[in-house]
C-alpha cells in the first residue's frame, strides 16, 4: 500500500488562506503532543490510505449545512470488505514555518497554484503529534499513483456521463473503487486519442457550456480541460495532466471522474487480448520487482522503497 495522500490542490488551498486570515487558531491533540506553537496551521486525520485535512483557524469555516469545510484525499478503497483502520489525529501542519527545506508550506501552496499545478501530495508517518513541514510533501500536476502498486489489471469496457457515456475499451483495478465508488482505469494511447477526438464532435452543440470536458495532447502528456462560462466567453481551464506510464496507458480523469461499466455493448475480442496480454506484461514486471525486493533485503542491499517517489 502507497503511505501516500493525494489532495486537490484547489481544496487545500482555501483551507490555508482561511487559517492564515483568522485572528485566533485552536490548539490540536496532535499539535500538544508534538510541543508546536498555536499559530496558523492544518490539521491532517488519516488512515493508511486516506485523510482529511481541516484549519485551524477560529472562527470554524463552515458550509451552507454547518458542516466544517474540510479537504479529502482522493484514495482508492477495496471492494472486499476489510478490518476498517484506526483514524486518529495525528498530524500539523504549519503555514508559516519554514521546514527543513527552507520554505514555508503556503508559500509552497501559492506557487503551486500559480504554476497551474493540481495535485497535493502528503506523506505522513505514523507518529503522534508529526509536525508536517514542506519537506514532508509535494506539488504536482499530474498524479502517478492510482492505485495500490500489486494491484491485478481486467480488460472491460468502460463508460461516464463526463466523455457523453460513450464506451471505451480499458484496463480496470481489480478489486479496487475510489472514494466514490469509481472505476479505475487506464486507456491506451490509440483509445485516448480517439476519446479525444470524439469530445470535439458536433454532438457537443447539444450540451451545455461545461457539460464535457476536452482533451488535448501535449506532445506524449493528455491535458484535461474543463470549460467556464464567463459570460463573454468560454474559458478552457487546465484541470489535470495524464502522463503515459511504464505500458504507455494514461490514466484519464483516474479520482476525478465517475467510470463505470459500459452496458451498451461487449468488449470486442481484439481489444480483449491486447488488453490482456499488456495485464499479463505489467503482471510479470511486478512479481520480478518484488522478487528482486526480496533478494535485496536478506543480503542487506538498501532499496530505494522508503524515498518519497
Amino acid at each position: 500500500m502507497s503511505t501516500r495522500l493525494w489532495f486537490r490542490l484547489e481544496d487545500v488551498l482555501p483551507l490555508a488562506e482561511h487559517a492564515l486570515a483568522c485572528p485566533t487558531h485552536r490548539v490540536t491533540g496532535a499539535q500538544g503532543a508534538a510541543g508546536g506553537s498555536n499559530g496558523p496551521a492544518l490539521t491532517l486525520t488519516h488512515t493508511r490510505t486516506s485523510g482529511i485535512l481541516r484549519s485551524k483557524g477560529v472562527p470554524v469555516w463552515r458550509d451552507a449545512h454547518g458542516e466544517q469545510q474540510t479537504a479529502c484525499s482522493s484514495s482508492w478503497h477495496p471492494t472486499a470488505p476489510c478490518t476498517p483502520t484506526p483514524t486518529v489525529e495525528s498530524a500539523f501542519l504549519p503555514l508559516r514555518h519554514r521546514g527543513r527545506d527552507h520554505r514555508r508550506l503556503i508559500d509552497v501552496l501559492r506557487a503551486g497554484r500559480d504554476l497551474k499545478h493540481h495535485w497535493l501530495v502528503v506523506r505522513p508517518r505514523t507518529r503522534p503529534g508529526e509536525v508536517l513541514g514542506s519537506d514532508r510533501l509535494r506539488v504536482l500536476d499530474y498524479r502517478d499513483d492510482i492505485a495500490p502498486t500489486d494491484t491485478r489489471w481486467r480488460p472491460r469496457l468502460v463508460t461516464s456521463p463526463r466523455i457523453g457515456d460513450w464506451g471505451y475499451p480499458a484496463l480496470v483495478a481489480n478489486g479496487y473503487t475510489t472514494s466514490v465508488g469509481s472505476l479505475i482505469c487506464r486507456f491506451d494511447a490509440r483509445t485516448a486519442h480517439r476519446m479525444a477526438a470524439r469530445l470535439d464532435g458536433p454532438w457537443r452543440s447539444d450540451s451545455m457550456p461545461g457539460e464535457h470536458p476536452r482533451l488535448r495532447f501535449d506532445g506524449d502528456t493528455l491535458v484535461l480541460l474543463e470549460e467556464h462560462d464567463t459570460g463573454d466567453q468560454i474559458r478552457l481551464d487546465v484541470v489535470d495532466r495524464c502522463h503515459p506510464d511504464r505500458d504507455g496507458y494514461y490514466s484519464i480523469g483516474a479520482h476525478l471522474w465517475f467510470w463505470q461499466d459500459s452496458a451498451s455493448t461487449r468488449l470486442p475480442a481484439r481489444s480483449r487480448l491486447r488488453l490482456g496480454l499488456t495485464a499479463l506484461t505489467g503482471r510479470a514486471r511486478q512479481i520480478l520487482a518484488s522478487s528482486y525486493d526480496l533478494r535485496a533485503q536478506h543480503s542487506g542491499t538498501p532499496t530505494d522503497s522508503g524515498a518519497f517517489r
